[in-house]
């Protein structure tokens, strides 16, 4: 359940890579992607590590290396440069488009090396925000393994998103100098590593954040929660599984801001569906990224359904949703559509 939680909350403030299970081409390569020598990670987390990261490499053109250190490093700036080097990090690329997330549960830091080619949209400060509003949270909490997969999901969909603005900063400039292939970019990061979720206080806004009169209505309102930080998950605009949900996982700044700006992008061609006290709020198919939000309606108005959400909404690598199963309550505002057999959506 927690694992399925952690990648759920992705949906919900990240909107990003909840990817169906894919393995590595060859499992040997995995080790290529994911070093997890402090054993912080279980099984199925550095599998699913590993395969994101070989699609980033196989798609994007970046070697994208996790490690976990067993012992505490005297200096990890050095040991980021001198793992950077040792991995070569970057030769399998076109140019320096190496990256490394090194993690010290030991020493209490974390770093992020990017190569000399990737500096463009890995920048210093985009490293050190990620660090301190994505990591920090889950690691005081105690949750280091959902910290650790949920900040590569963050920093891939950051890369994917270059890609797919055409930004020509993950272009190789064909200047990458030769000997190391990091040039010390990014940015280190002390942390605190505790064992209990961070208190989620009644937000003093809360009832200005009740059932609303209109689907849409309750979806502006979440836009509200996202865009001032509100972590309350007691919410009337939640229906009550949501609000027990939200109770039991860690909400960062870091994935407020990405659903945000995600939700921005097309709330304008958003569409409305409603039979009975159900309701779907979805978006033109061909927009791949842009899942469906399911609403409920009760005595005092429209809450929205994530838990509905989480069980019946998965993302591939290349953050494209589909449905787990494509029979379910909600089905009814999808009925001008088709489905495949892995269920992404095509209209008819």
């Amino acid at each position: 359940m927690k694992t399925r939680l952690s990648l759920f909350l992705l949906i919900v403030f990240l909107l990003p890579l909840l990817f169906s299970a894919v393995g590595c081409k060859n499992n040997n390569d995995a080790h290529l992607f994911v070093d997890d020598q402090a054993e912080l990670l279980s099984s199925e987390q550095r599998k699913r590590i590993a395969a994101l990261n070989q699609r980033l490499l196989e798609d994007l053109d970046i070697h994208f290396l996790v490690v976990t250190l067993e012992s505490p490093a005297l200096d990890l700036d050095a040991k980021a440069v001198e793992l950077f080097d040792a991995q070569a990090l970057g030769e399998k690329t076109g140019g320096a488009r190496g990256m490394l997330f090194l993690v010290d549960p030991k020493g209490k830091a974390v770093r992020l090396e990017t190569g000399y080619d990737l500096e463009g949209i890995f920048t210093d400060a985009f490293a050190g925000y990620v660090e301190r509003e994505q990591m920090l949270p889950f690691f005081a909490a105690g949750r280091i393994a959902p910290g650790i997969e949920a900040t590569v999901e963050m920093l891939v969909t950051r890369a994917l998103k270059a890609n797919e603005d055409g930004d020509d900063t993950l272009a190789w400039n064909g200047k990458t100098p030769k000997g190391h292939l990091s040039g010390g970019g990014g940015a280190k990061t002390d942390i605190h590593v505790g064992d209990q979720l961070p208190e989620k206080s009644a937000s003093p806004l809360a009832r200005d954040f009740g059932p609303q009169p209109s689907p849409m209505q309750a979806l502006d309102k979440y836009l509200q929660v996202l865009s001032q930080h509100i972590k309350d998950p007691d919410l009337g605009i939640y229906t009550p599984r949501t609000r027990d949900f939200f109770r039991q996982w860690v909400v960062t700044n870091a994935q407020q801001d990405n659903g945000l700006r995600s939700l921005e992008r097309v709330v304008q061609a958003a569409e409305t569906l409603v039979e009975d006290d159900l309701g779907v709020i979805r978006f033109p198919v061909e927009d791949r990224h842009a899942s469906p939000y399911f609403l409920e309606k009760g005595d005092q108005g429209w809450m929205l359904d994530f838990y509905a959400m989480n069980q019946l909404i998965r993302f591939n690598h290349k953050n494209q949703w589909h449905f787990v199963k494509t029979e379910h309550k909600f089905s009814f505002a999808f009925t001008d559509l088709r489905f495949d057999k892995h269920g992404f959506p095509h209209r008819k």
